[in-house]
């Protein structure tokens, strides 16, 4: 009966102790999984961190690579309207990605200071993200100041030249304008008037005249028929042909200066050297038959 009852209580004794090590065992369990939990959390995080930072890394960098492409462009050289449309895309790109990778930041400080989770090396990184924002800002002002300033320059430009153009035109007009007068001062220099006539068809043009039958022949003394006149430039004209088989110059030359040859029986006056023919008259007046 003893026996019996030592080993009831030794059994009892032995379930009570299982019982007690199963409940430390789950208590355990569920602490272990909460902290695997947790730094599975904890991962995750920051995993998040540096994958949303790497990705800023790299928008930095190609926020790098198209400024670079804008400022490649020829500074003196005028853009065409497809190469201002590609750079004002990119601008706006610029400006777009800068905007947007700063909210990411700050979306990232934001989470890390709530979060309570600490680490240098992530803050460090953030520190140099933030930077390395600002500096492409500052250069991206910069890019937006130089092509404004170079619109300005390119309109001033074109001002400039399209006042040279107005200038040159207005000077292409008087340099014509004064090449017209010199060449009509030239002609009315060198030109001269020649009329041959019988004595009766002179006289009613009142190119010559008398006062009586013995008095002497006044040529060009009233006011005569300048009509009737050829004009003709005096440096040119060699020969005049008179077509008659007489004539007498009744106006002053040198007779150096000239002489009536025949040809086919009619007279031809030939002037030898045209400065002097005409250095007394203008004006040439042949009697003929």
């Amino acid at each position: 009966m003893k026996s019996t009852f030592f080993s009831l209580a030794i059994g009892l004794l032995l379930l009570t102790s299982c019982g007690r090590h199963s409940s430390d065992y789950k208590a355990l369990k569920a602490q272990n999984d909460s902290l695997l939990n947790e730094k599975n959390k904890l991962q995750a995080e920051v995993d998040g961190y540096f994958s949303a930072m790497n990705e800023i890394e790299q928008n930095i960098e190609k926020i790098k690579d198209t400024e670079n492409t804008i400022s490649l462009q020829p500074v003196g050289q005028e853009l065409d309207d497809d190469m201002r449309t590609k750079i004002n895309e990119d601008m706006a790109y610029l400006n777009e990605m800068l905007q947007s990778n700063k909210d990411e930041l700050s979306r990232l400080k934001s989470k890390l200071k709530k979060s309570g989770f600490r680490s240098s090396e992530l803050e460090r990184t953030i520190s140099r993200l933030t930077k390395s924002l600002e500096e492409e800002t500052t250069k991206v002002a910069l890019l937006n100041t130089q092509l404004a300033e170079k619109d300005s320059l390119i309109t001033q430009l074109g001002a400039t030249v399209s006042d040279l153009g107005k200038n040159v035109e207005v000077l292409s007009s008087d340099v014509k304008s004064k090449e017209i007068k010199i060449k009509e001062q030239d002609e009315t220099i060198h030109t001269a008037w020649y009329v041959f006539g019988t004595r009766k068809e002179l006289k009613e043009q009142k190119i010559v005249s008398s006062d009586g039958l013995f008095s002497e022949t006044k040529v060009l003394q009233q006011d005569f028929n300048k009509n009737y006149f050829a004009r003709i430039d005096a440096r040119n004209t060699k020969s005049i042909p008179l077509y008659s088989s007489r004539a007498k110059i009744l106006t002053s030359h040198p007779k150096s200066s000239y002489t009536l040859e025949k040809e086919n029986g009619n007279f031809v006056l030939l002037i030898i050297n045209p400065n002097e023919f005409w250095s007394v008259s203008k004006y040439l007046v042949i009697e003929v038959d």
